[in-house]
Order: structure tokens, then sequence, then C-alpha cells
């Protein structure tokens, strides 16, 4: 039997070899516009123009007949409530300024001292800005806020509504019981309402965003009560060339579609450099494609995973769908997002607390006051971070008093020193990790490897070829 064959002249070939290759790389273009993301030049972003997301909104709700698309429910448990968001911007409370806040603003202490010598509000670019959108008749950015709560903590939820909540376009606080009069939600989640279950929780309230106010506003920041954002410093950071560029691929006409942008400080997971994500502390931000890529998710991404770590998680999510996180670090590499209280940005210094968890937490490896962001977008109060151990609410209460200038005309004492620290170093005692120490340890010396022997996390330190040489547990 014999093979036919089809002689091919070489002219004829290298025709047809032109052509596949043609049709190969129109190919590979087309895919590109539909795939990718933003690469990281010597710190600087570089955008290519593909992974751009269509903004059409996508109805998931399936109806509303499971999580985490349950409607809200009204101040009787009835389902299907759709809160004003913009009610609260609409018609802002007035802040009161209680005597120990006035009185407070005499004590020069570190907070004092970093957020009017280095740290403020920069209202002549936001009026500027408001100008410019008044005359031109261009709309600035639109913000939605909301954060995470109980019923329990409702009067920390007046004091953010008095302070910066209603700065924000849209707000609301995702919470056990509705109460309009704190522009509080009951959205229902799936487990229980604790702190261990914050993911299902934060899944719910970022599906009740996007069912309900996804055509209304552009950027969408979440947080919880004890975060307090300076929505001026924001809004002009999102209006940012550094931020309007990589969100429409450096291409404002493309207004119909985005890239994807999570926007927070950047934190190494357990001290692992190569799992970054976004830390929830002071807030994190998404555009309203990454808001779209977000909820479409859920669908498949830890469905059922029951975790506090929602920030993780949500940036996971991301990750899994080719979108990472986006470095918002200022020029000199200061945090715009900071997860700490200023007293603590103040005195920190990570080179003299090494076993700290914040040293090898974060990825900011400034150091002074000098070294802190002008212009903050945030802060978070945690309460054990501060001398004297103050509440959240007073701490909102004492910042927003000092940015907002209703210190000004009052005479600041001479400077204090913060008694807990002592040049940078930390002088109290605090929880080291096995796995953290045992790193430092081993520096130098050998290896480092942790296991987990009944519940609890035990570190060896091995020298090269000669075996275990310590324990930590």
């Amino acid at each position: 039997m014999k093979l036919c064959t089809v002689r091919v002249p070489l002219f004829g070939f290298l025709t047809c070899l032109w052509l596949c290759a043609t049709l190969f790389l129109v190919f590979v273009k087309d895919l590109n516009s539909h795939v990718g993301g933003i690469d990281e030049l010597d710190g600087r972003k570089r955008v290519r123009a593909r992974g751009m997301i269509h903004l059409d909104y996508v109805n998931l709700t399936g109806e509303f007949t499971d999580h985490p698309h349950m409607l809200a429910l009204d101040e009787n448990g009835s389902s299907g409530y759709i809160h004003d968001a913009s009610a609260l911007h609409r018609n802002p409370p007035r802040f009161a300024l209680d005597n120990s806040v006035t009185r407070s603003c005499e004590h020069n202490d570190a907070t004092m001292q970093l957020l009017t010598d280095r740290v403020f509000v920069d209202f002549q670019a936001h009026e500027l800005a408001e100008q410019l959108s008044s005359d031109k008749n261009i709309p600035r950015v639109k913000i939605f806020c909301h954060v995470y709560t109980t019923s329990k903590s409702y009067s920390l939820i007046q004091t953010i509504r008095q302070t910066w909540g209603h700065r924000c376009d849209g707000f609301l606080a995702a919470s056990t019981v509705t109460d309009r009069s704190v522009d509080a939600v009951n959205i229902p989640h799936e487990g229980k309402e604790s702190y261990s279950n914050m993911w299902q929780k934060s899944r719910s309230m970022w599906s009740y965003v996007y069912d309900h106010y996804y055509h209304e506003f552009d950027w969408f920041h979440i947080g919880g009560d004890d975060m307090y954002v300076i929505v001026e410093n924001l809004r002009l950071y999102l209006e940012s060339k550094e931020i309007v560029h990589p969100s429409y691929g450096g291409d404002q006409n493309t207004l119909n579609q985005q890239h994807p942008l999570i926007l927070g400080t950047l934190f190494h997971r357990y001290g692992n450099e190569r799992e970054m994500y976004v830390i929830g502390g002071g807030g994190y931000t998404l555009n309203k494609a990454a808001l779209k890529v977000l909820v479409m998710s859920f669908r498949t991404c830890a469905v059922h995973n029951l975790t506090s770590a929602e920030d993780y998680m949500v940036t996971y999510c991301l990750k899994k769908r080719g979108i990472r996180p986006f470095n918002t670090k200022d020029a000199t590499g200061a945090e715009r997002y900071v997860h700490v209280h200023p007293e603590f940005l103040f005195n920190f210094d990570p080179r003299k607390n090494p076993l700290f968890w914040y040293s090898y937490f974060s990825t900011n490896i400034n150091v002074g006051p000098e070294r802190v962001v002008n212009r903050p977008v945030s802060f978070h109060l945690k309460r054990g971070d501060v001398e004297g151990n103050p509440t959240v609410q007073y701490s909102m209460m004492r910042i927003h008093a000092i940015l907002y200038r209703y210190c000004e005309n009052i005479t600041r004492g001479p400077p204090v020193p913060t008694k807990r620290w002592k040049n940078g170093e930390i002088m109290w005692k605090y929880w080291k990790s096995p796995r953290q120490t045992c790193l430092m340890k081993a520096k130098g010396v050998g290896v480092c490897s942790c296991s987990k022997v009944k519940g609890k996390t035990v570190c060896n330190i091995h020298e090269a070829h000669r075996g275990l040489i310590q324990n930590e547990a």
C-alpha cells in the first residue's frame, strides 16, 4: 500500500507559515485584552492595557434566596429593607466637642505632635478640586463607606457619623439590628455573629453593597468601627493620576471598563513575604471593577469558610482571579492607609522591636515621625497602642478635633514624652510568636522549621549538618 504524499512548493509553505503566525499574534493580542494585570518596575507602577473589566451590572442575587445575597431586615425583622445610603451625607450631624477632648488640646503628646507638625488634611487641594468641579461641571468621585459593627457599639457609630462618616457620599454600618438613626443595617450572613466569622459577614456586606449601590458610587471603602478615615485625603488620592491611570489602563476614554484595583496597606501573612495581602485595620478600598469581580467570586471562593481574616480572604479571592493588591505607599515608602494609632506610629522603631507582631507583618520599613506620610487616608485606632488606654471613641474625637482645627486656638503645652516607649523601643510586655522568635534566633546559625503539636506551634532550629540545636514552643 502506497502512502499518498503532497508536495508543497517552498514559497507556498512559507506563505502558509506567515499566515499562521499572523493569526496567532492576533489571537494573543485579543487574549491580552481580556486577561492581565499590573506590572511593577523599580517601585513605579507600569500598567498594561489589558485585564479590563466591563462595568455593566450583572444580577447575582438569585432572587435573594441564599447567602450572601439575602435581603436586609428592617427594625421589625421584615425582609427587603434597602438603606438610604446618602441620607447621612445630605444631613450631617454637628460634631459635639466634649470637655475632655477640649482639655486634651493642651496636651502636647505624640499624637498632638504628629497630627500638627507632620500630618494634615489637605483642605487647600480639596477646596480647589471642589471649585474646579463646580466651574467645569465635572463630578468628583463618589465614595461609599461601610463599617462592620454590632448593636453594642452604636454610641461609637454616632461618633463616626459626627466625625468622618458623613463626609463619605454613602454610608452604612452593617450590624445585628437595623437602626436608621445611626445608619445601622441588619444584613444577614451565614453562621453566627462573632469575630471568628467575619469572613461570612464581609461576604454579605459586599454583596449587599453590590446589589443596591453599584450604580451610585465609584469607590467602596470598608473597615471596622475602630477605623478613622480622612475622607478629603482619600478622595484626592483616588482622583490622582497615580490611581486614575491604573484604573483605566492610562485611557480615561474607556469609562465603560476598568482595571480592578484593591487599595490598602500590604502585610506579609505571619511574616511570609510570599503571602502578601491587604490588611483591614485602616480599611481598604475597591473600585467598581474590583467590587464586581469580588462578588462574582463568592460563588466559588471559600464559600463556607469560617475565619476572622476577612481582609486576607478578600485578597485571596481576588488573587485567584489574577488581581493583586495595589501598592499604595507614597514616594518615600510611607503608608497612606495606616494600620496603627498615630501615637504608635510616632514612637515605633521596628529595628528595636524585631519580635513585635507589627515588625514582621508590616511591609513598612520607615522609621520616625519625619517618615510618616503627610496626607494619610485612614488610621486604625487600636486601644492597646495608646498610653493610658483611652477608648476608641475618645481617640476618634480627639484626632478629629486636632485635624479639623478645633484645637487651633488653644495653646499647647511643652512636648510630653510617651512613658511606654524609650527611643523607639516598646517598654511593655507583649506576646511573641514562636515562629518569629525562632527565625530571629536562627539568623546566622541555622534553619528554623515549625509545626503544630497538639494545637501549639513548635519550632526547631537546625544547624547545617548537625541536627537539632534548639527548641522554641
